[in-house]
Parts: structure tokens; C-alpha cells; sequence
């Protein structure tokens, strides 16, 4: 009778167990996106680029002049923050390597990967443009990389935050 009691308590705490330790062990957010169909060139750049996304006007009535690119946290106190942005970027989405996966035949080998920085520095919106050839895994981690960047200083004009977009090309190594 004892016996029968602790297998009964048993295979539900084993199993739960299993569970989690699976959980934990491919516990990677897979963060959400939508596709961008566009011919538009600007969305393909060969190194991240931004623009102003405004319709916000100084109190004299005219369109603000620009004054600064959205950039990365870690660039928010350099001088020249869009090439200390870009040199970041190169450096963590330059040539990503993933040792598991199957690169299509075809595949251009970089996925463009888009976001609004939003005025106080929220990234959301992440978008990837729809290419000939898919690579899944690619535009996954893509997608990843590029979240995993946190937060971004808003881009400025006269002084003050405002909205913009940004895209950032991330290149993969081919011939895996």
C-alpha cells in the first residue's frame, strides 16, 4: 500500500521535473515580428541607418530641424554617436554564426531587421523584409540579436526626442 502511494506521488513530481529542466534548457524568447514587403532601398542598407518618424512642429510653427540619430545606450555619451552606433552594430551584427542551422541555397546571407524607437527610448515593432529566398532560423535570430540591444536613445531635434525608425542590416557567415 505504501508502495502504491509514493508512485502515485512520484511520477507527477518526475514529470514536472522533466518539464522544467526541458523548459530551462531551451528557454530562449523568441521575440514576435511581422513582415515588410517593400522595393523601397532604404529598408536594405548596407549598415544601420535611421530617419526621423514626426509630424511635430517647434512652437513657431515650422517642421524642427534634425540634430541626432537614434543610437544604442552604450553610444548615448560619445560625441559622434551614429558612428559609435554603427561600429557596435558591426561588431555584434556582422558576421553571426549559427552552428545548427541549414542556410537555404540562395539566401542573400542578411536579414534587414526594422524598429520604431519610440520617445522615451522603448523599442517595438520589430520588422523584417521579405526576401526571395527565407532562411527561418537566420530571421529569428535576427530578430533576437537585434532585441537583445535593449533599450535605444531616442533621436533629438532642437532638443527634444522624438520618434524615428531604424534598420539594421545583421549578416550571417554562409558555407555552413
Amino acid at each position: 500500500m505504501k508502495f502504491k502511494h509514493l508512485a502515485n506521488i512520484a511520477l507527477p513530481v518526475l514529470c514536472s521535473i522533466s518539464f522544467f529542466t526541458s523548459q530551462a534548457q531551451t528557454d530562449q524568447t523568441n521575440h514576435p515580428f511581422s513582415w515588410m514587403q517593400t522595393s523601397d532601398s532604404w529598408f536594405k542598407p548596407t549598415t544601420y541607418t535611421y530617419k526621423y518618424e514626426t509630424d511635430e512642429f517647434t512652437p513657431k510653427g515650422k517642421l524642427t530641424a534634425a540634430h541626432g540619430p537614434a543610437c544604442t545606450n552604450d553610444c548615448r555619451e560619445s560625441t559622434a554617436t551614429d558612428a559609435c552606433t554603427e561600429s557596435l552594430l558591426k561588431e555584434k551584427c556582422g558576421e553571426v554564426e549559427l552552428p545548427n542551422a541549414r542556410i537555404p541555397a540562395g539566401y542573400s546571407g542578411v536579414e534587414y531587421v526594422t524598429f520604431e524607437v519610440q520617445k522615451n527610448g522603448k523599442v517595438n515593432g520589430y520588422q523584417i523584409v521579405k526576401q526571395p529566398v527565407l532562411c527561418p532560423p537566420c530571421i529569428q535570430a535576427a530578430v533576437n540579436l537585434v532585441a537583445s540591444l535593449g533599450e535605444w536613445y531616442p533621436a533629438m531635434q532642437d532638443g527634444i526626442a522624438v520618434k524615428s525608425r531604424v534598420v539594421v542590416p545583421v549578416y550571417f557567415k554562409k558555407g555552413q
